[in-house]
């Protein structure tokens, strides 16, 4: 194939930065829009084989060295300012809370393993809580550089075979198209989270993009431009990634993303063949060729201004959508001009090609080691940003709480990296291996805590009980793990469910006759809200029901369950937390405690009506409020109590302060009579 420039290529990066912009910014009628990364992957595949291909049949061979350095000069400058600007941004608006985190997703960046990062945090991409990170969208950068990286050297080894070249490089990449498919057909049945981020399971659209390249490669350049049939491939092609991104398909990421691989390949070879239809004539205009030069600028500068907008503004999905649009194509605009293209054509640095890509390299790793850190670990108030607190609940409450200036102010010496790891420890065991359960053997009751990540903040605190009142104390604890055996959560990844499923399904008839406990506490997150919780909590049965229904059903199930294997439950109330707020972020970010002070609520949750019923309905089960304990404040909880930070998040008390609690908490859970005689 005679290579020529293709303007129309240009103007179809447009079409992909926008999708994923807009969908993005939350417009309802593009929820399809992140395709548009499946179709840079495509096209990124393709034009990179492309040039790699005739470079080596002009030439012979590919300078290795060289293509590492031009793609440092093409990606890395706009890529290190938008991290390092970024993260100056948010020194600005956000607390140091808040910022802790990003350190690792920016230098997950920075070194281009985003997506394995990201992955490793069982970030779902599609989750409403993925705004926290600004750095999210370099996952997909990052999948390309690992292509790049590798994808050359696999080429060159592929030219030295002198015998039947072309269809040995073909035949390559169609097995290793059909491997990475594959990966993305088995993850995406087992753990949706890596069929999306994996490298393995992504791979195949730029070796579909690869594999284009290679069957293009030879034609000749007299041969005809693909007349008709590459007039309706481009046709076909387009109206199907512009039905496909509308998301009226009700179709998984997954499916999705092969669906827009195939119609990627079907639009690129109708404009690689036929360049003057009237899609490809508007798509070599100006406007969208211009766009599409700035599009890897546009894509890497819109994710950060649409977390920045949404983290200083309360403003709709179409306001975000046209500031975003703006912003970011402005920003990309003077990147292009003033950085991208200087360092691209420098001529003082075409003679270096090895000493660019160390040079880059090294520039990377000296940000992500020392510019990140610095900036973002720096505690300091934000400036341009109010704290996102609890005040407004207390004052709509109506309630007269602790006044604001009675109220104990945050220490001067708190070490927020230590809050946000206050977790307290985490022990399950399989229903074969209950022992594995046992934390501290002792001559008193025996306790068995079973719940989710809210009855890990515990562990520490039953753990001092134990060793107070010489108890026997077990735990069978999974962050993310409901404790009702019949009850899953649908968000959560395959290892995290089949973790779960072994320590929940027929977990209580086999592991409680092994471990003999006198009492089960039963602690968890209450899911009570339709709205949030409907779509994701789930019998394990498959059966349909209403969450409040499939909620008690289950509850009554397993707590009838415990109480035939000989124990009593002892089902744990809703206990006050911040909700609709980050505590320890507030903290951060307040002037004064009181404006991250939390209500108690005065309406009995519907998960608490259900334990209630339950006690009513047995004498052998129990249930225990234990807010009188972690707020001595109440009607109004305070985010600080004897020194010691409350909540952790959102939903968490931090590890220590439950600790420091243990005393109150005994005396409530002997009030309950839970205990007998032998408490």
């Amino acid at each position: 194939m005679t290579w020529s420039h293709h303007p129309a290529l240009d103007g179809l990066r447009s079409i992909a930065v926008y999708m994923v912009l807009l969908f993005h910014a939350g417009l309802g009628w593009l929820g399809g829009g992140f395709i548009g990364v499946d179709l840079f992957f495509v096209l990124s595949g393709f034009l990179v084989s492309t040039v790699i291909l005739t470079e080596i049949a002009d030439t012979g061979r590919l300078q290795i060295g060289r293509f590492y350095a031009r793609r440092v000069r093409r990606l890395l400058p706009a890529a290190l300012v938008v991290i390092i600007v970024t993260s100056l941004t948010f020194l600005l608006v956000t607390s140091v809370v808040r910022r802790l985190p990003l350190v690792a997703d920016a230098q997950s960046s920075l070194l281009y393993v985003a997506n394995w990062h990201f992955l490793g945090r069982s970030t779902d991409y599609f989750a409403t809580d993925v705004a926290e990170s600004p750095f999210l969208h370099f996952w997909s950068l990052a999948i390309e550089e690992q292509f790049y990286l590798l994808f050359p050297l696999l080429l060159v080894g592929l030219a030295r075979v002198k015998r039947h070249p072309r269809a040995l490089l073909v035949t390559t990449l169609g097995l290793l198209l059909a491997l990475s498919l594959t990966a993305q057909l088995v993850w995406a049945q087992t753990d949706p989270v890596h069929a999306y981020y994996g490298t393995d399971a992504r791979l195949y659209q730029l070796l579909a993009g690869a594999l284009l390249a290679a069957i293009l490669q030879g034609r000749p350049g007299r041969a005809p431009r693909g007349g008709p049939p590459a007039a309706l491939a481009t046709l076909v092609g387009l109206l199907g990634l512009l039905l496909l991104g509308t998301g009226l398909l009700d179709l998984t990421p997954s499916t999705r993303g092969i669906a827009a691989t195939v119609v990627s390949v079907l639009l690129l070879v109708g404009l690689v063949r036929h360049d003057r239809t009237p899609i490809a004539r508007a798509l070599s205009r100006k406007a969208p060729v211009f766009l599409g030069r700035v599009s890897y600028g546009t894509y890497l500068w819109h994710w950060p201004v649409i977390v920045l907008l949404e983290t200083v503004l309360v403003v709709n999905a179409a306001v975000v959508a046209v500031a975003a649009t703006v912003l970011a194509t402005a920003l990309a605009a003077l990147s292009y001009e003033l950085m991208e293209m200087p360092v691209r054509r420098s001529p003082a640095l075409s003679p270096f090609t090895w000493q660019v890509a160390v040079a880059g390299l090294a520039a990377s790793v000296l940000v992500a080691v020392a510019v990140v850190p610095v900036t973002l670990e720096a505690d300091r108030r934000p400036v341009l940003a109010a704290p996102a607190g609890g005040i407004a609940g207390v004052a709509a409450s109506g309630t007269e709480g602790t006044a604001e200036g009675e109220m104990e102010q945050v220490p001067d010496d708190i070490d927020w990296q230590e809050v946000a790891k206050d977790r307290g420890p985490q022990k399950a065991c399989p229903a074969d291996d209950a022992d594995r359960c046992i934390v501290r053997e002792g001559s008193g009751p025996h306790l068995l805590v079973v719940g989710d990540s809210q009855a890990r903040m515990l562990t520490g605190m039953f753990g001092a009980l134990a060793e107070k009142h010489d108890l026997t104390l077990s735990t069978n604890i999974l962050v993310g793990c409901m404790w009702q055996q019949n009850l899953y959560l649908g968000e959560a990844s395959g290892n995290r469910e089949q973790r779960c499923t072994g320590a929940r399904r027929d977990w209580y008839e086999q592991a409680l006759p092994q471990l003999k406990p006198d009492v089960v506490i039963l602690v968890q997150r209450p899911r009570d809200d339709v709205g949030a919780w409907s779509d994701i909590v789930r019998r394990r049965d498959g059966q349909d029901q209403p969450l409040a229904a499939a909620t008690w059903e289950s509850t009554e199930q397993t707590v009838q369950t415990i109480v035939e294997q000989g124990a009593r439950p002892l089902l744990i109330e809703q206990m006050v937390v911040p909700d609709t707020f980050h505590a320890s972020d507030c903290l951060a970010a307040a002037a004064q405690a009181a404006e991250c002070a939390v209500p108690v609520p005065v309406e009995t949750a519907p998960s608490d009506a259900f334990f209630l019923t339950a006690a009513a309905a047995s004498p052998e089960v129990y249930t225990a409020n234990l807010n009188p304990a972690f707020c001595p404040s109440s009607p109004v909880c305070a985010p600080v109590v004897d020194s010691e930070i409350v909540w952790r998040d959102d939903h968490h008390y931090t590890a220590s302060f439950a600790t420091s609690r243990a005393d109150e908490v005994w005396r409530l859970i002997e009030q309950t009579g839970v205990l007998g005689s032998a408490g």
